[in-house]
């Protein structure tokens, strides 16, 4: 629920890599066939997303179906990527996905994920989803990035 009555998602998570922004960019982007979970994806097929305005995050299944799960309408590089579209999460009627990236001291990143989507999503889905976000970020991507 992402609150007020109003039934969705408002998901907002953390994370601190040891990559450099601009590393983490490119695995958000050109890399995240290589590392987004085939049990997260709706076609078990191959995931792809240009670094560019306007590029859609697609998936082509096996058989050449597809699905475009966002369109980047943001993208800052080493700083911001933000997608508008139902990311694949069901009865979704809008949503966006906001990865902002800063520079840590240590010449890291700090990824902040915010995940905002507004429709008949349930409690229990909402929070499956929060714990699918966390799981895929300390997981795969954190893999990915360390090479």
């Amino acid at each position: 629920m992402i609150g007020l009555g109003i039934p969705g998602l408002n998901i907002r998570l953390e994370v601190a890599f040891p990559a450099p922004p601009d590393r983490v960019f490119a695995a958000l982007t050109d890399e995240l066939d290589a590392w987004w979970p085939v049990s997260l994806r709706r076609l078990q097929g191959r995931m792809s997303l240009e670094a560019r305005l306007g590029s859609d995050m697609v998936e082509i299944g096996p058989n050449g179906e597809g699905t475009c799960w966002a369109r980047v309408d943001c993208r800052v590089p080493g700083r911001n990527l933000h997608l508008s579209g139902h990311f694949c999460v069901d009865n979704v009627v809008a949503g966006r996905i906001l990865y902002d990236l800063a520079e840590t001291p240590d010449g890291g990143c700090r990824l902040t994920l915010t995940h905002l989507a507004i429709g008949p999503v349930s409690v229990d889905h909402a929070l499956n989803r929060r714990k699918q976000w966390s799981e895929t970020l300390e997981g795969p991507l954190r893999r990915h990035l360390a090479g």
